[in-house]
């Protein structure tokens, strides 16, 4: 019976598709690192490469183009905001404490990635065709959950209801959105992530919750 050939013990095919998802992570990490520094209009396939430490044509066996590499960025972001919102709904709890949480985890995952998501905030305007419309239904899945949680707490009174939905759900959304400037190097304080978070959910809970 023929064996599968192995490298290291590993097999070769594994091994393959290991290195490839190694690679793909390390051009992405790169990519990111460029377009939050220069913005993407201005960054380059090569200075991707050079920050990878391979020539720019090799970067075309894993991306077809810029703007794929783009998406693939945006799309990871939002597929992290995703598993987020999952784990949170598993939980099963009220609807007004599924907010908080929620706002809660999605606060720590954009302080701990803030060029991230300063990418998915200011490049994405950049994508088009296909890529454009499925990055509008993100958007739009985005604040439907956030939506959901609003209305739903409102129907269960632990979430003020002489505010219409739609204004509280922005209200919320902006708040969670730029939650990534509140750090600040300026400030004769610095505060740290957990502060900044627990003073948000503070806040948003504040705002929302039934008297």
């Amino acid at each position: 019976m023929p064996t599968a050939k192995t490298t290291q013990g590993v097999p070769v095919k594994a091994a393959k598709t290991r290195e490839r998802f190694n690679r793909d992570d390390n051009v992405i990490a790169a990519a990111i690192s460029v377009m939050s520094d220069k913005g993407y209009a201005s960054t380059s396939i090569q200075e991707v490469a050079e920050r990878v430490g391979v020539l720019k044509g090799s970067l075309y066996h894993y991306f077809s183009s810029k703007e794929e590499l783009l998406y693939r960025i945006l799309e990871e972001s939002h597929e992290q905001s995703r598993e987020i919102h999952r784990e949170v709904i598993e939980l099963d709890l009220p609807p007004l404490e599924t907010l908080l949480l929620y706002v809660r985890r999605l606060s720590v995952w954009y302080l701990a990635n803030v060029e991230r998501a300063n990418i998915f905030f200011t490049e994405m305007k950049h994508l088009t065709g296909d890529r454009q419309v499925a990055a509008a239904g993100w958007g739009r899945a985005f604040e439907r959950d956030i939506s959901d949680q609003v209305v739903a707490g409102q129907a269960d009174r632990s979430i003020r209801d002489d505010i219409d939905q739609r204004l509280l759900t922005r209200f919320i959304l902006g708040a969670v959105n730029n939650v990534r400037f509140w750090p600040s190097r300026r400030s004769s304080r610095q505060f740290d992530h957990d502060a900044i978070v627990d003073a948000l959910v503070a806040l948003v809970g504040d705002s929302i919750r039934a008297s």
